[in-house]
């Protein structure tokens, strides 16, 4: 297993959905990682605001990464409830599609993508800390929280998401529209040692 830090350079969609009625606010995120301490991999991931000893913070409640190395990273790491599954891609970085399926052949989620062009800088260091700070609940009995603060800077653009299915993540997510959603064509990422809770 690699030890944290890592760093990691990609690109990415991520959609922002408010809350509704019956569904949590949250983020859906689909990422492919270019360079990363365990190599390239790709990565699908659902993340709510949730209570913890730390209050109210962010936390990743389904995530799915193609690469063994990724998954058992993420786990041991950082507290990722990280599973592992293939990645179909069609059509290219600024239009496109994936379709995700679980190591037993089930189908987890099809997404379609559209990617505009116009650029800006962003960078996490303007979010405030408990926005970024990762709260992920033990994995197993008599574990331990962890939060991770995270880091990143890069370009963003608007961009289209559409959910085909979901269910792999959160079955809402066919019926919810996001408020927002934004690709980072090119961005860095940095994963700390996490701190202990």
């Amino acid at each position: 297993m690699t030890p944290p830090p890592w760093s990691l350079t990609g690109h990415g969609l991520i959609a922002l959905y408010p809350p509704g009625p019956h569904t949590p606010p949250g983020a859906l995120m689909l990422v492919r990682y270019a360079g990363s301490p365990v190599g390239p991999y790709d990565e699908l991931l659902w993340l709510t605001p949730a209570a913890s000893p730390a209050g109210t913070r962010p936390q990743v409640q389904a995530i799915w990464v193609s690469t063994r190395e990724s998954a058992v990273g993420g786990q041991r790491n950082w507290g990722l409830p990280k599973r592992l599954a293939r990645f179909g891609w069609s059509g290219s970085a600024r239009r496109g599609a994936v379709h995700v399926t679980g190591e037993n052949g089930a189908e987890v989620a099809r997404l379609a993508f559209e990617v505009g062009r116009p650029r800006l800088p962003v960078t996490t260091a303007l979010i405030p800390a408990p926005l970024r700070t990762l709260a992920q609940p033990p994995l197993a009995p008599g574990g331990r929280w962890l939060l991770t603060r995270v880091g990143a800077a890069g370009q963003v653009t608007p961009a289209r998401l559409t959910v085909e299915h979901a269910d792999g993540l959160h079955p809402f997510l066919r019926h919810a529209r996001p408020a927002l959603t934004l690709a980072a064509p090119a961005f860095r990422l940095v994963f700390p040692l996490p701190d202990e809770t």
